[in-house]
């Protein structure tokens, strides 16, 4: 597809604007182009923009892609142009930009004209901005989502190869106004003469100058246009139906395509650019519509009013909250021929509508009319245009797969495949004729898949839209399968005595025999005889119902008790010394008694003060066990003192700190180096710690230092001691 760039001036006027085509007779086809023109450039100097619109020709870019066909059409404007739709009270027309004032102000222009179109699946129409005699439609440089200038591009698409189509008529203006702060609703209500089913989608805007895309500002894009809260956005494919709470003032481009289907083949697109304004010079709230008193079907989101085949008839209440109580209009669009449709007390502050359908020969397929809701708020009108879909689906077909077996002792896996119908499908399962368990599923589209698991028994499921939309299956899960049971491997240790083999059924109920491993049946469970070390082997068959385990090995390994040794050494130790407890020979330890153990970081250990024995209690990785035990008897009081009288500082690792060498524990120990002044340079009450001859971080000077220790045993002698001690470096 060849886009020709745009040579003319831009002329940024453009709010909005739609391509569509009609069919008239034959092949020949009305290509009509709408733009919405921003009358803000009125009031801007030295820009004829806006009132070029008048003698604009439009150009459409004309493409058969089958055939490589191109060709222009030049488009004529059509009578009673520049029709002013901007959406104010009619007491402020007078008040917009197309009239002098400071209000937003659009009007609105049509060009048309015809050509003859043969059979083809690809037709393309394009308008990349050229407006004639050196002008190009540039969007509006108001625009605030959008990079400017850009330059408009639109586009549709005909698939005329079999049947003749029109594009969808649109029955809302694209440049609506809206209050900031406010939720609001937006359709552009399309509808269809020819019946065919209609899908929605936010397309991104293109640049007419280039073909490409238009550079959108940061955190804007096609799908996500208008500025609001994460979460205050939402657009539905099936109705086109915008809802938005927008958070800031904006004018945001929104480009919105319409796809038609007829028997399931695309027949055509149409685009449509529009500018949402949301303005701050407005207040009150807009009327918010909600469905009431139905009967014959069921509200899903959306406001989509789901049917099944057959079903006689719908009928429903719409009813408005207007929390301002302002006199509101309700205008409807696209209502099906056969429906009725009533509104209530029009022009008041609680209108209503009723809406009834005999709904019993329709197909399957969406029906979709429009509610525009307007109330005369002033300066600018609140207008909600809200969609209504009936749609009619096809009965739930349900189908039912086993996915697992049962092992005799498991729920077989189940999976319910469930075509048509809609959501919420209710599942429910029951069995011999007693409900078991119901399942919701609220899964949109044509096919579900549910999982479920049930045991053995005799089933039926119905699924469950609507008292029309049912569809039910009987089915049987029987128990097949092997009982899953692993090969056995028991231990035991030599001397534990005549044991027989334990093997807990994998249910109650389940039967065990057992087999010597030349398959000679046993009359009971094996035993073990644990006199020495041995291995011995058997195996068993366990049956429950129809499943059999088939031959499991069972292996008892009679193993040797662990040689377990405490590794401490009796011998001479000082009255209160900390002794830490290893052992070896097994995987865990206890230690006795336990009064006299104490644990911390470096493991369990005793102070001794008085004659202990210790005794440690061994058990390996089988749970074999042993024991042993150590004496701690010879026990010295080891109160004595030595004094050293000099030490060189310089971190050779020889003689580098100076400290009182102590025997035995101390129950207090103060120990005090002075300089030569008498000033403190150290102190310190534990006797491992030495002096490394600096005060405050820095290095004292060579010379004698004098010390003070007061000290007592934990046996009882005490110690006082004055002496001196030289520096060396």
């Amino acid at each position: 597809m060849f886009i020709f760039p745009a040579v003319a001036a831009r002329a940024n006027h453009i709010f909005g604007g739609e391509l569509l085509y009609t069919h008239i007779s034959g092949n020949l086809y009305k290509i009509s182009l709408t733009l919405y023109g921003d009358c803000s450039s009125l009031n801007t100097p030295n820009n004829p923009s806006f009132l070029y619109l008048p003698n604009a020709i439009p150009r459409i870019l004309i493409y058969d892609t089958t055939s490589l066909n191109f060709d222009s059409l030049f488009l004529k404007l059509e009578p009673g142009y520049g029709i002013e739709v901007s959406p104010v009270c009619p007491g402020q027309i007078s008040n917009t930009y197309c009239n002098g004032g400071n209000l937003p102000g659009v009007k609105k222009f049509v060009y048309s004209d015809t050509i003859t179109l043969h059979p083809s699946r690809e037709w393309r129409f394009i308008f990349n901005g050229i407006l004639g005699n050196g002008y190009t439609a540039g969007r509006s440089n108001s625009i605030t989502n959008i990079n400017p200038p850009t330059t408009m591009q639109i586009m549709a698409m005909l698939n005329n190869k079999y049947q003749n189509n029109s594009s969808p008529i649109y029955s809302t203006i694209p440049t609506p106004f809206y209050c900031v702060n406010v939720l609001q609703q937006y359709n552009q209500g399309a509808t269809d003469n020819d019946g065919d089913s209609l899908s929605f989608s936010l397309a991104q805007a293109l640049d007419g100058t280039y073909g490409s895309p238009a550079g959108y500002v940061y955190l804007y894009s096609g799908t996500h246009p208008l500025a609001t809260l994460p979460g205050d956005f939402s657009f539905s494919p099936i109705t086109g139906q915008i809802t938005f709470k927008p958070n800031i003032l904006q004018k945001s481009l929104v480009v919105g395509q319409v796809n038609e289907y007829r028997h399931g083949v695309l027949v055509g697109t149409s685009q449509r650019e529009m500018t949402f304004i949301v303005q701050d010079n407005c207040d009150g709230t807009p009327p918010v519509a909600s469905i009431s008193s139905i009967s014959g079907g069921v509200v899903s989101t959306g406001n989509i009013i789901n049917i099944c085949l057959g079903q006689p008839s719908v009928n429903f209440t719409v009813s408005l909250s207007n929390p301002d109580g302002e006199i509101t209009d309700i205008t409807a669009a696209n209502v099906p021929a056969t429906a009725t449709l009533v509104v209530n007390n029009d022009h008041t502050v609680s209108p209503s509508v009723n809406f009834s359908w005999a709904t019993g020969s329709l197909p399957v397929g969406s029906y979709t009319f429009y509610l525009t809701i307007k109330n005369n708020h002033c300066p600018l009108i609140n207008t909600q245009t809200v969609a209504y879909t009936i749609k009619v689906a096809a009965p739930p077909v349900l189908q039912v797969q086993q996915t697992s077996i049962t092992n005799c002792i498991y729920p077989a896996g189940i999976t319910y495949t469930i075509n048509y119908g809609f959501a919420p499908r209710n599942i429910i399962i029951s069995e011999s004729g007693t409900p078991v368990k119901t399942i919701v599923d609220n899964t949109a589209g044509d096919t579900v898949i549910v999982k479920d698991s049930l045991p053995a028994g005799h089933y039926t499921v119905v699924v469950r839209s609507d008292l029309l939309c049912v569809d039910s299956v009987s089915f049987t899960i029987v128990d097949t399968g092997n009982l899953p049971i692993s090969p056995v491997t028991e231990s035991y240790c030599r001397g534990d005595g005549t044991l027989p083999i334990v093997i807990t059924p994998i249910v109650p109920g389940a039967v065990i025999n057992w087999y010597s491993t030349d398959s000679t049946p046993l009359p009971g469970a094996p035993v073990v005889s644990t006199a020495s070390e041995n291995v011995f082997q058997w195996y068993f068959i366990e049956t429950y119902n129809v499943c059999s385990s088939g031959p499991v090995t069972v292996t008892a390994t009679v193993h040797q008790l662990p040689q377990g040794q405490i590794l401490n050494i009796p011998q001479t130790i000082c009255y209160g010394d900390a002794i830490y407890l290893k052992a070896s020979g097994g995987t865990s330890y206890t230690w006795e008694p336990a009064t006299e153990i104490k644990h911390d970081t470096g493991g369990y250990y005793i102070e001794v003060l008085n004659p202990v024995t210790v005794v440690v209690n061994i058990t390996d990785q089988f749970g074999c066990k042993d024991t042993a035990g150590v004496t701690f008897a010879d026990i010295q009081d080891c109160c004595r003192f030595s004094y050293p009288n000099a030490f060189t500082p310089n971190n050779d690792g020889n003689n580098d700190g100076f400290r009182i060498v102590t025997w035995g524990n101390m129950r207090s120990y103060a120990l005090t180096i002075f300089n030569r002044w008498g000033q403190p340079v150290f102190f310190t009450a534990d006797p491992k710690k030495a002096w490394d001859g600096t005060f405050n971080g820095e290095p004292c000077e060579i010379g004698t230092y004098y010390y003070y220790l007061k000290a007592e045993c934990l046996t009882g002698p005490k110690e006082w001691h004055k002496g001196d001690v030289i520096l060396i470096r």
